[in-house]
């Protein structure tokens, strides 16, 4: 596997993979994509904006879609600046062939309350590339979340 470079990346959104929607250019890293907070939900009620008390779980959704080609996958990273205030996530890989938004599972480990706004850069995600294509990708296996809109919770 091979992480792709920023080039990569903006080749690859031209042609309507890898960032679908609400692609951002400013939020480009060397080797990745910053993605950015649409919905929060915090104690089952969705905002837009919204504190966060101390000890809680919250969930995010993203504001882009999500097209990964059959020959590429995401990892997923929380931004540095928000691990330093104590938010902590717990991500798994984004399957190639997935396409959709993404929930993002976040916990407050903080003493404080933390403040987050839709459109505020949340999580890096680092595109690699297979060393082949998966034979079947996400959307051919078990697809549970496929074209996911929003926050969505566990399925399946």
């Amino acid at each position: 596997m091979t992480v792709l470079s920023d080039r990569e990346i903006l080749d690859l959104v031209g042609k309507g993979q890898l960032v679908e929607t609400n692609f951002r250019p400013e939020n480009m890293t060397p080797n990745g994509y910053d993605l950015t907070a649409a919905r929060i939900e915090v104690e089952g009620s969705e905002k837009y904006y919204g504190k966060i008390g101390s000890k809680r779980h919250f969930l995010v959704s993203s504001q882009e879609v999500v097209n990964l080609p059959a020959n590429i996958m995401g990892m997923l990273w929380i931004r540095s600046s928000f691990a330093r205030k104590g938010i902590i996530g717990s991500f798994g890989a984004v399957d190639a062939g997935f396409r959709g938004n993404l929930t993002l599972s976040l916990y407050n480990a903080s003493e404080s309350v933390f403040s987050l706004n839709s459109g505020e850069r949340i999580v890096q995600i680092v595109f690699l590339r297979l060393t082949e294509g998966a034979e079947r990708d996400y959307s051919s296996r078990s697809g549970h979340y496929q074209n996911s809109s929003g926050i969505v919770h566990g399925r399946g």
